[in-house]
């Protein structure tokens, strides 16, 4: 099934291609990446090399104020290896702040689900390695369908058939003032 199978590939890499400019586009001839455009919420501490706490994920929690703190649609993004160090975290109650979901739900951390991308960047200084807030204002616009094209002359003198995969597409965060918030690492 070669159709099946050019279409799956192109699929994944246009996706992924896509994806990345989604999370850190510049706005630049690329979407602008939501973690481009949100503000900051809470710096870490400079004593830990751009390592969050479990107060600095509290703190950035409620530095996105109520409206957008409460939607429906206020969700966490990080990387699943900054995921893995949140589930060691505990509050001052000694309980975990991550949460299993079960039966099909969503995982929280605070009570809001987990959404995990790798294109997020890791834990450092400087890096903005987490956000919350309301997602749905991050905005995607495809401009047209996927077009999906073959050539029989690009690569004539090596008697290969060409296929190129093209999606146009934008990303923004419409309100930068604080429906979405980062955590960045401290300096040491």
């Amino acid at each position: 099934d070669l159709e099946g199978y050019l279409s799956m590939q192109a699929g994944r890499a246009v996706g992924n291609a896509l994806g990345t400019h989604l999370i850190t586009g510049t706005g630049s001839s690329q979407p602008t990446g939501i973690m481009t455009s949100t503000t900051l919420g809470v710096t870490g501490a400079t004593s830990v090399a751009g390592v969050f706490t479990a107060d600095n994920l509290i703190d950035l929690y409620y530095s996105v104020i109520a409206p957008y703190r409460n939607s429906g649609s206020a969700a966490w993004l990080m990387r699943d290896a900054t995921l893995a160090t949140v589930r060691k975290l505990k509050g001052s109650d000694n309980n975990y702040l991550w949460v299993p979901g079960l039966a099909g739900a969503p995982d929280t951390i605070l009570g809001k689900p987990v959404a995990t991308d790798p294109n997020v960047a890791a834990t450092a200084i400087g890096a903005k390695s987490v956000a919350f807030g309301d997602m749905s204002a991050y905005y995607v616009r495809l401009a047209g369908g996927i077009r999906f094209e073959r050539s029989d002359d690009f690569a004539f003198n090596t008697d290969q058939a060409t296929f190129r995969c093209i999606v146009r597409g934008d990303g923004v965060l419409l309100d930068q003032t604080g429906a979405v918030k980062h955590f960045i690492g401290g300096a040491s």
